[in-house]
């Protein structure tokens, strides 16, 4: 069987920022690839490359079927250098069941979009699910929890073989333990146990890659090794955890609202930044869903590196003080973009002697989550805007940490998952 032609050593990556789910369409370039389903329906794929803030996009159609025939939009899985993982729902029962479900993975260099079996009778999350490129081949690993909270079991599909193999790993170096102890009776004690967040590729002649718990940790593991172990790194504690008083300010849903994580193949070190949110329960609701509403009154981002990757929470460098909105500096052209976007308000002109009704919206009331780390720029990072929580059309902003600058803000897009929790999807491609 033909396999993919491997990136170059010589050839550069970049990173790109993608939709969480691909768009259905044809919009061929010369990135098309052609496959078939499981069922032998048509399937083609293309990429469209932009360098961030703007978005890249992945087009998947299938030719011989209505668009309706999709149960659900492709969901993106992972892209590491050219190699997207992709997962799509043709004519699925609801709620979807992912045994039902196409894997595919697309190489966007070479052209070529291959299906790789269906995990079944496995169950596995989309977020365990991560991708190792090993020059012509490739591996899929996925790292899912047992009744033992330190033995994991470990699913691998191997290219030259094509097919699952599984065996369990155990935790042979845990993380160092929180520098204060985790409450068992309120949602803090989330932290206790690991649960991936999202999956991250560190390679090397091992394989190395990462099973990411955002709010605990990360687990290491060589999945190249004959015998794997699990090792433990962990993460910056979230800062705003506790208040004076003792009381939590933390939601412990999902992370990625709040913190994110990236791996800088050239300096070998990891990225990770923690956003800080304070809000206001506003006392209207949203008029279309008698939702809550909310009132950002401000936000903060904290950057650090960790090039040792031991157990130790003292490995984690700050890369900069924290950084306040109210501190971050916006150009007229970018100031302007904000206002067209609105993202900022104008303060309504008072009448005489009164305050104005409309208090008008800074920096630090727009809406942000979905912090993620440049990278190839240690200086920046990318966050998710919305001129309010619950719209559908999102912005990315840029921020450059070490300037304290909004460096550009553009449109991402809208969202068109019903409570989507994936917007944004970050990875590395081939610079052409």
């Amino acid at each position: 069987m033909a396999t993919a032609t491997p990136v170059p050593a010589s050839c550069a990556l970049e990173e790109v920022l993608l939709d969480g789910y691909a768009y259905i369409g044809n919009k061929p370039n010369h990135t098309t690839a052609v496959s078939l389903t499981r069922n032998t329906e048509i399937i083609v794929a293309s990429f469209w490359s932009e360098r961030p803030p703007l978005p890249s996009r992945l087009y998947v159609h299938c030719p011989e079927l209505e668009s309706s025939a999709f149960s659900q939009l492709p969901r993106i899985l992972c892209v590491v250098e050219g190699l997207i993982l992709f997962r799509v729902a043709i004519r699925c029962r609801e709620p979807i069941l992912y045994e039902e479900c196409d894997y595919f993975i697309y190489h966007v260099d070479s052209r070529s979009l291959k299906e790789i079996p269906n995990p079944s009778p496995f169950s596995i999350r989309d977020d365990d699910m991560g991708l190792l490129p090993r020059g012509n081949h490739y591996t899929v690993a996925a790292l899912v929890p047992t009744s033992d909270d330190k033995v994991f079991t470990l699913h691998l599909f191997q290219s030259e073989i094509r097919r699952w193999t599984s065996k369990d790993v155990s935790l042979e170096a845990p993380q160092s333990e929180f520098p204060i102890e985790i409450p068992r009776d309120t949602d803090a004690c989330r932290l206790l146990s690991h649960t991936t967040s999202t999956v991250i590729t560190l390679g090397g002649e091992d394989g190395t890659m990462g099973w990411v718990d955002l709010w605990r940790g990360i687990l290491l593991c060589d999945v190249l090794l004959p015998a794997p172990k699990l090792r433990g790194v962990p993460l910056p504690w979230p800062r705003a955890m506790y208040l004076p008083n003792g009381e939590s300010r933390i939601n412990f849903g999902s992370p990625k609202l709040y913190r994110g994580i990236a791996f800088s193949k050239e300096k070998r070190c990891l990225r990770f930044v923690d956003l800080d949110t304070i809000f206001n329960r506003l006392p209207a609701s949203d008029k279309e869903g008698g939702i809550p509403t909310y009132r950002f009154e401000g936000w903060e981002i904290t950057k650090w590196s960790n090039c040792n990757l031991t157990n130790s929470f003292e490995d984690w460098q700050a890369d900069y003080l924290p950084i306040h909105a109210n501190d971050i500096k916006l150009n007229e052209q970018i100031q302007k973009q904000m206002l067209e976007y609105q993202l900022l308000w104008p303060k309504a002109p008072s009448q005489g002697n009164s305050v104005a009704a409309d208090p008008g919206r800074n920096l630090e009331n727009v809406t942000v989550f979905l912090p993620t780390p440049s990278m190839d720029d240690s200086n920046v990072v990318f966050l998710i805007a919305k001129a309010e929580f619950r719209q559908p059309k999102a912005y990315v902003l840029e921020v450059d940490m070490g300037n304290s600058q909004l460096k550009g803000v553009t449109e991402f897009g809208t969202a068109r998952e019903p409570c989507a929790r994936v917007i944004c999807c970050h990875g590395s491609v081939s610079k052409v």
